[in-house]
C-alpha cells in the first residue's frame, strides 16, 4: 500500500473517531498521520480541533496557527483559535480571530456568537447583545446564541431586552428547560414570585450544567424569600451554596484571602508606624476618595445617592487600587514591607499609576467633579492606601453586621478568593470580623478623613 493511501485510510479512520467522540482513539490515528507526513494540514487542523475540544489548549494554540500559515482563510481554523485564546483570557487576540472570520464569512453564527462572549467578558454587554441578536437573525434556531443572549440581558438588568429574548426564544424551543429557566428569572423580576416558583420546579438541570442549576436554585430562594417561606429560602440558599462549593471553588482559596487580612493586620500596628519616615502629598495633588465597606453593606445604595449630585462621580468595582499594590510589588526586593522605606520618587511613580488609571475609567474628566473609587473590599487596603496618599479620605458603609452576613450568604456572588467565603454562613462572619477589626485597627493607628 502507498503512502498516500496508507494516509488516507488512516485519516478517514481518525475523523470517524472524532465525530463518535472517540478523542482518544482519534488523536493516536492523527499522530501516526504525523509520523509519516508531518505537514499533513488536514490533520494538523483537526489535532488542533480535537484539542480544542479535549482542553489541551497549548497544543491547539500550535496546531491552529499553523493551519492558518498554510491555508489563511481557514474561517474555522480562525474560529477554534479565538477560542484558544479567551480561555488564555487574551481577549483582544481572541477578538482579532473572530472578527477575521465575520472578515471572510460574515454569516458565520459560531464567530458572531464567540464574538459576543468575548464582549461579554470584557464587560461591554451592549455590544455582546447585538452579536447575539445577528447570530440569531442569521439561525434563528442557533440555541447557544438565546442562552448567551438571555444570560447577559439577566446579569445587566437588560430587563426590556430579556422579556423580548425570551419571548423569541420561546418561538423555537417551546419545553426547552433552559428557555424555562429565563422565564421564571423573568417572572421573578417582575415581582410575580408565586408564579415564577412554580415555572422554576417544573425543571432541573443535570451535573453537566451546575452552573444553570446554581441560577435556577438561588432564583427560587430569592422567590421563597419573598413570599416569607423563610425555611424553604434558607434551605435553597444552602442547596445554591453548596453546588458551588462542589464546582466553582476548586478553582480558588479563602484561605489565601484570610491570608492577605491577616499579613496586614500583623503588619499595620503602632509598633511599626511609629518608625517610619513622614511623607508628604503635595497640596496641588487631589485627595483621592474612597467609598469602601463589607459586601452587602449598602455601598451600591450609598453610590447611588453620592452620584444623583450633579458634581460628583462614582467609578465602580474597577481594580485602581489593586494596580497601585501592584505598583508596591515591584519596588526593589519586591517585598510588602518595602512601603516603610518607600521613598518620594517611587512614591511619585505610584500616585500617577492610580491617577492615570483612574482616569482611564472616566469619560470627559471635569476638573470641578468629585471622582469617588468604589470597591468595597478596598477597606483592606486601607494601610497601603494611606501610606501613599496620606490626605486620602474614605466614606466608609456600615450596616448591622447580622444582615450584612446573611446578604452575602444569600448573594450569588462571582466566586473569587474573597467571595468564597460566604458559601456559609460561619465562613462569611469569619471574614466580617476579620475585615471589621483589620478596619478598626487601621483607624487606631492612622488619621483617617473623611469617615462616615
Amino acid at each position: 500500500m502507498s503512502k498516500n493511501m496508507t494516509v488516507e485510510k488512516t485519516f478517514a479512520s481518525a475523523i470517524q473517531n472524532h465525530q463518535k467522540n472517540n478523542f482518544k482513539a482519534a488523536e493516536d490515528l492523527y499522530h501516526q498521520i504525523l509520523e509519516i507526513d508531518p505537514n499533513h494540514i488536514k490533520t494538523i487542523f483537526f489535532l488542533g480541533t480535537l484539542s480544542v475540544q479535549t482542553k489541551n489548549f497549548d497544543r491547539a494554540k500550535q496546531m491552529l496557527q499553523k493551519t492558518i500559515q498554510a491555508q489563511p482563510n481557514n474561517v474555522d481554523a480562525h474560529n477554534n483559535l479565538g477560542v484558544v485564546f479567551k480561555e488564555f483570557e487574551e481577549f483582544q487576540k481572541a477578538k482579532d480571530c473572530f472578527e477575521k472570520v465575520i472578515q471572510i464569512q460574515p454569516k458565520h453564527v459560531d464567530a458572531l456568537n464567540n464574538l459576543g462572549n468575548v464582549f461579554k467578558q470584557l464587560n461591554e454587554p451592549q455590544k455582546a447583545i447585538n452579536y447575539y441578536q445577528k447570530a440569531i437573525e442569521i439561525e434563528p434556531s442557533y440555541i447557544n446564541a438565546h442562552q448567551n443572549l438571555m444570560d447577559v440581558c439577566e446579569k445587566t438588568n437588560h430587563i426590556t431586552e430579556l422579556k423580548n429574548a425570551v419571548s423569541n426564544a420561546r418561538t423555537f424551543f417551546k419545553d426547552n428547560p433552559i428557555i424555562k429557566l429565563y422565564e421564571g428569572i423573568l417572572l421573578s423580576r417582575n415581582e410575580k414570585f408565586v408564579e415564577a416558583k412554580n415555572c422554576l420546579k417544573l425543571i432541573s438541570f443535570e451535573t453537566n450544567e451546575t452552573n444553570k442549576e446554581i441560577l435556577r436554585v438561588s432564583t427560587l430562594a430569592k422567590c421563597y424569600d419573598r413570599i416569607g417561606d423563610t425555611d424553604k429560602a434558607f434551605n435553597y440558599f444552602k442547596k445554591a451554596n453548596l453546588l458551588s462549593q462542589k464546582t466553582k471553588i476548586k478553582n480558588f482559596d479563602k484561605n489565601k484571602y484570610l491570608q492577605v487580612i491577616k499579613i496586614r493586620k500583623e503588619f499595620f500596628k503602632k509598633s511599626n508606624i511609629k518608625k517610619w519616615p513622614t511623607l508628604k502629598q503635595p497640596d496641588n495633588e487631589p485627595s483621592p476618595i474612597f467609598l469602601i465597606g463589607f459586601p452587602r453593606s449598602g455601598t451600591t445604595l450609598l453610590d447611588t445617592i453620592l452620584r444623583s449630585h450633579p458634581l460628583i462621580e462614582v467609578v465602580e468595582e474597577q481594580f485602581m487600587v489593586e494596580q497601585l499594590i501592584n505598583s508596591l510589588n515591584q519596588l526593589p526586593n519586591s517585598k510588602f514591607e518595602n512601603i516603610k522605606e518607600i521613598e518620594n520618587e517611587q512614591i511619585i511613580k505610584i500616585r500617577k499609576t492610580y491617577f492615570e488609571s483612574l482616569e482611564s475609567q472616566i469619560q470627559n474628566k471635569n476638573n470641578t467633579k468629585l471622582y469617588i473609587d468604589k470597591l468595597p473590599l478596598n477597606i483592606i487596603h486601607v494601610g497601603e492606601i494611606v501610606r501613599i496618599f496620606p490626605n486620602a479620605k474614605f466614606i466608609v458603609s456600615l450596616r448591622h453586621p447580622c444582615d450584612c452576613v446573611l446578604s452575602c450568604f444569600m448573594q450569588d456572588f462571582e466566586l473569587n478568593d474573597a467571595m468564597a467565603n460566604f458559601l456559609n454562613l460561619d465562613d462569611a462572619a469569619h471574614l466580617y470580623d476579620a475585615v471589621m477589626n483589620l478596619w478598626i485597627q487601621y483607624t487606631s493607628i492612622f488619621s483617617i478623613s473623611g469617615i462616615l
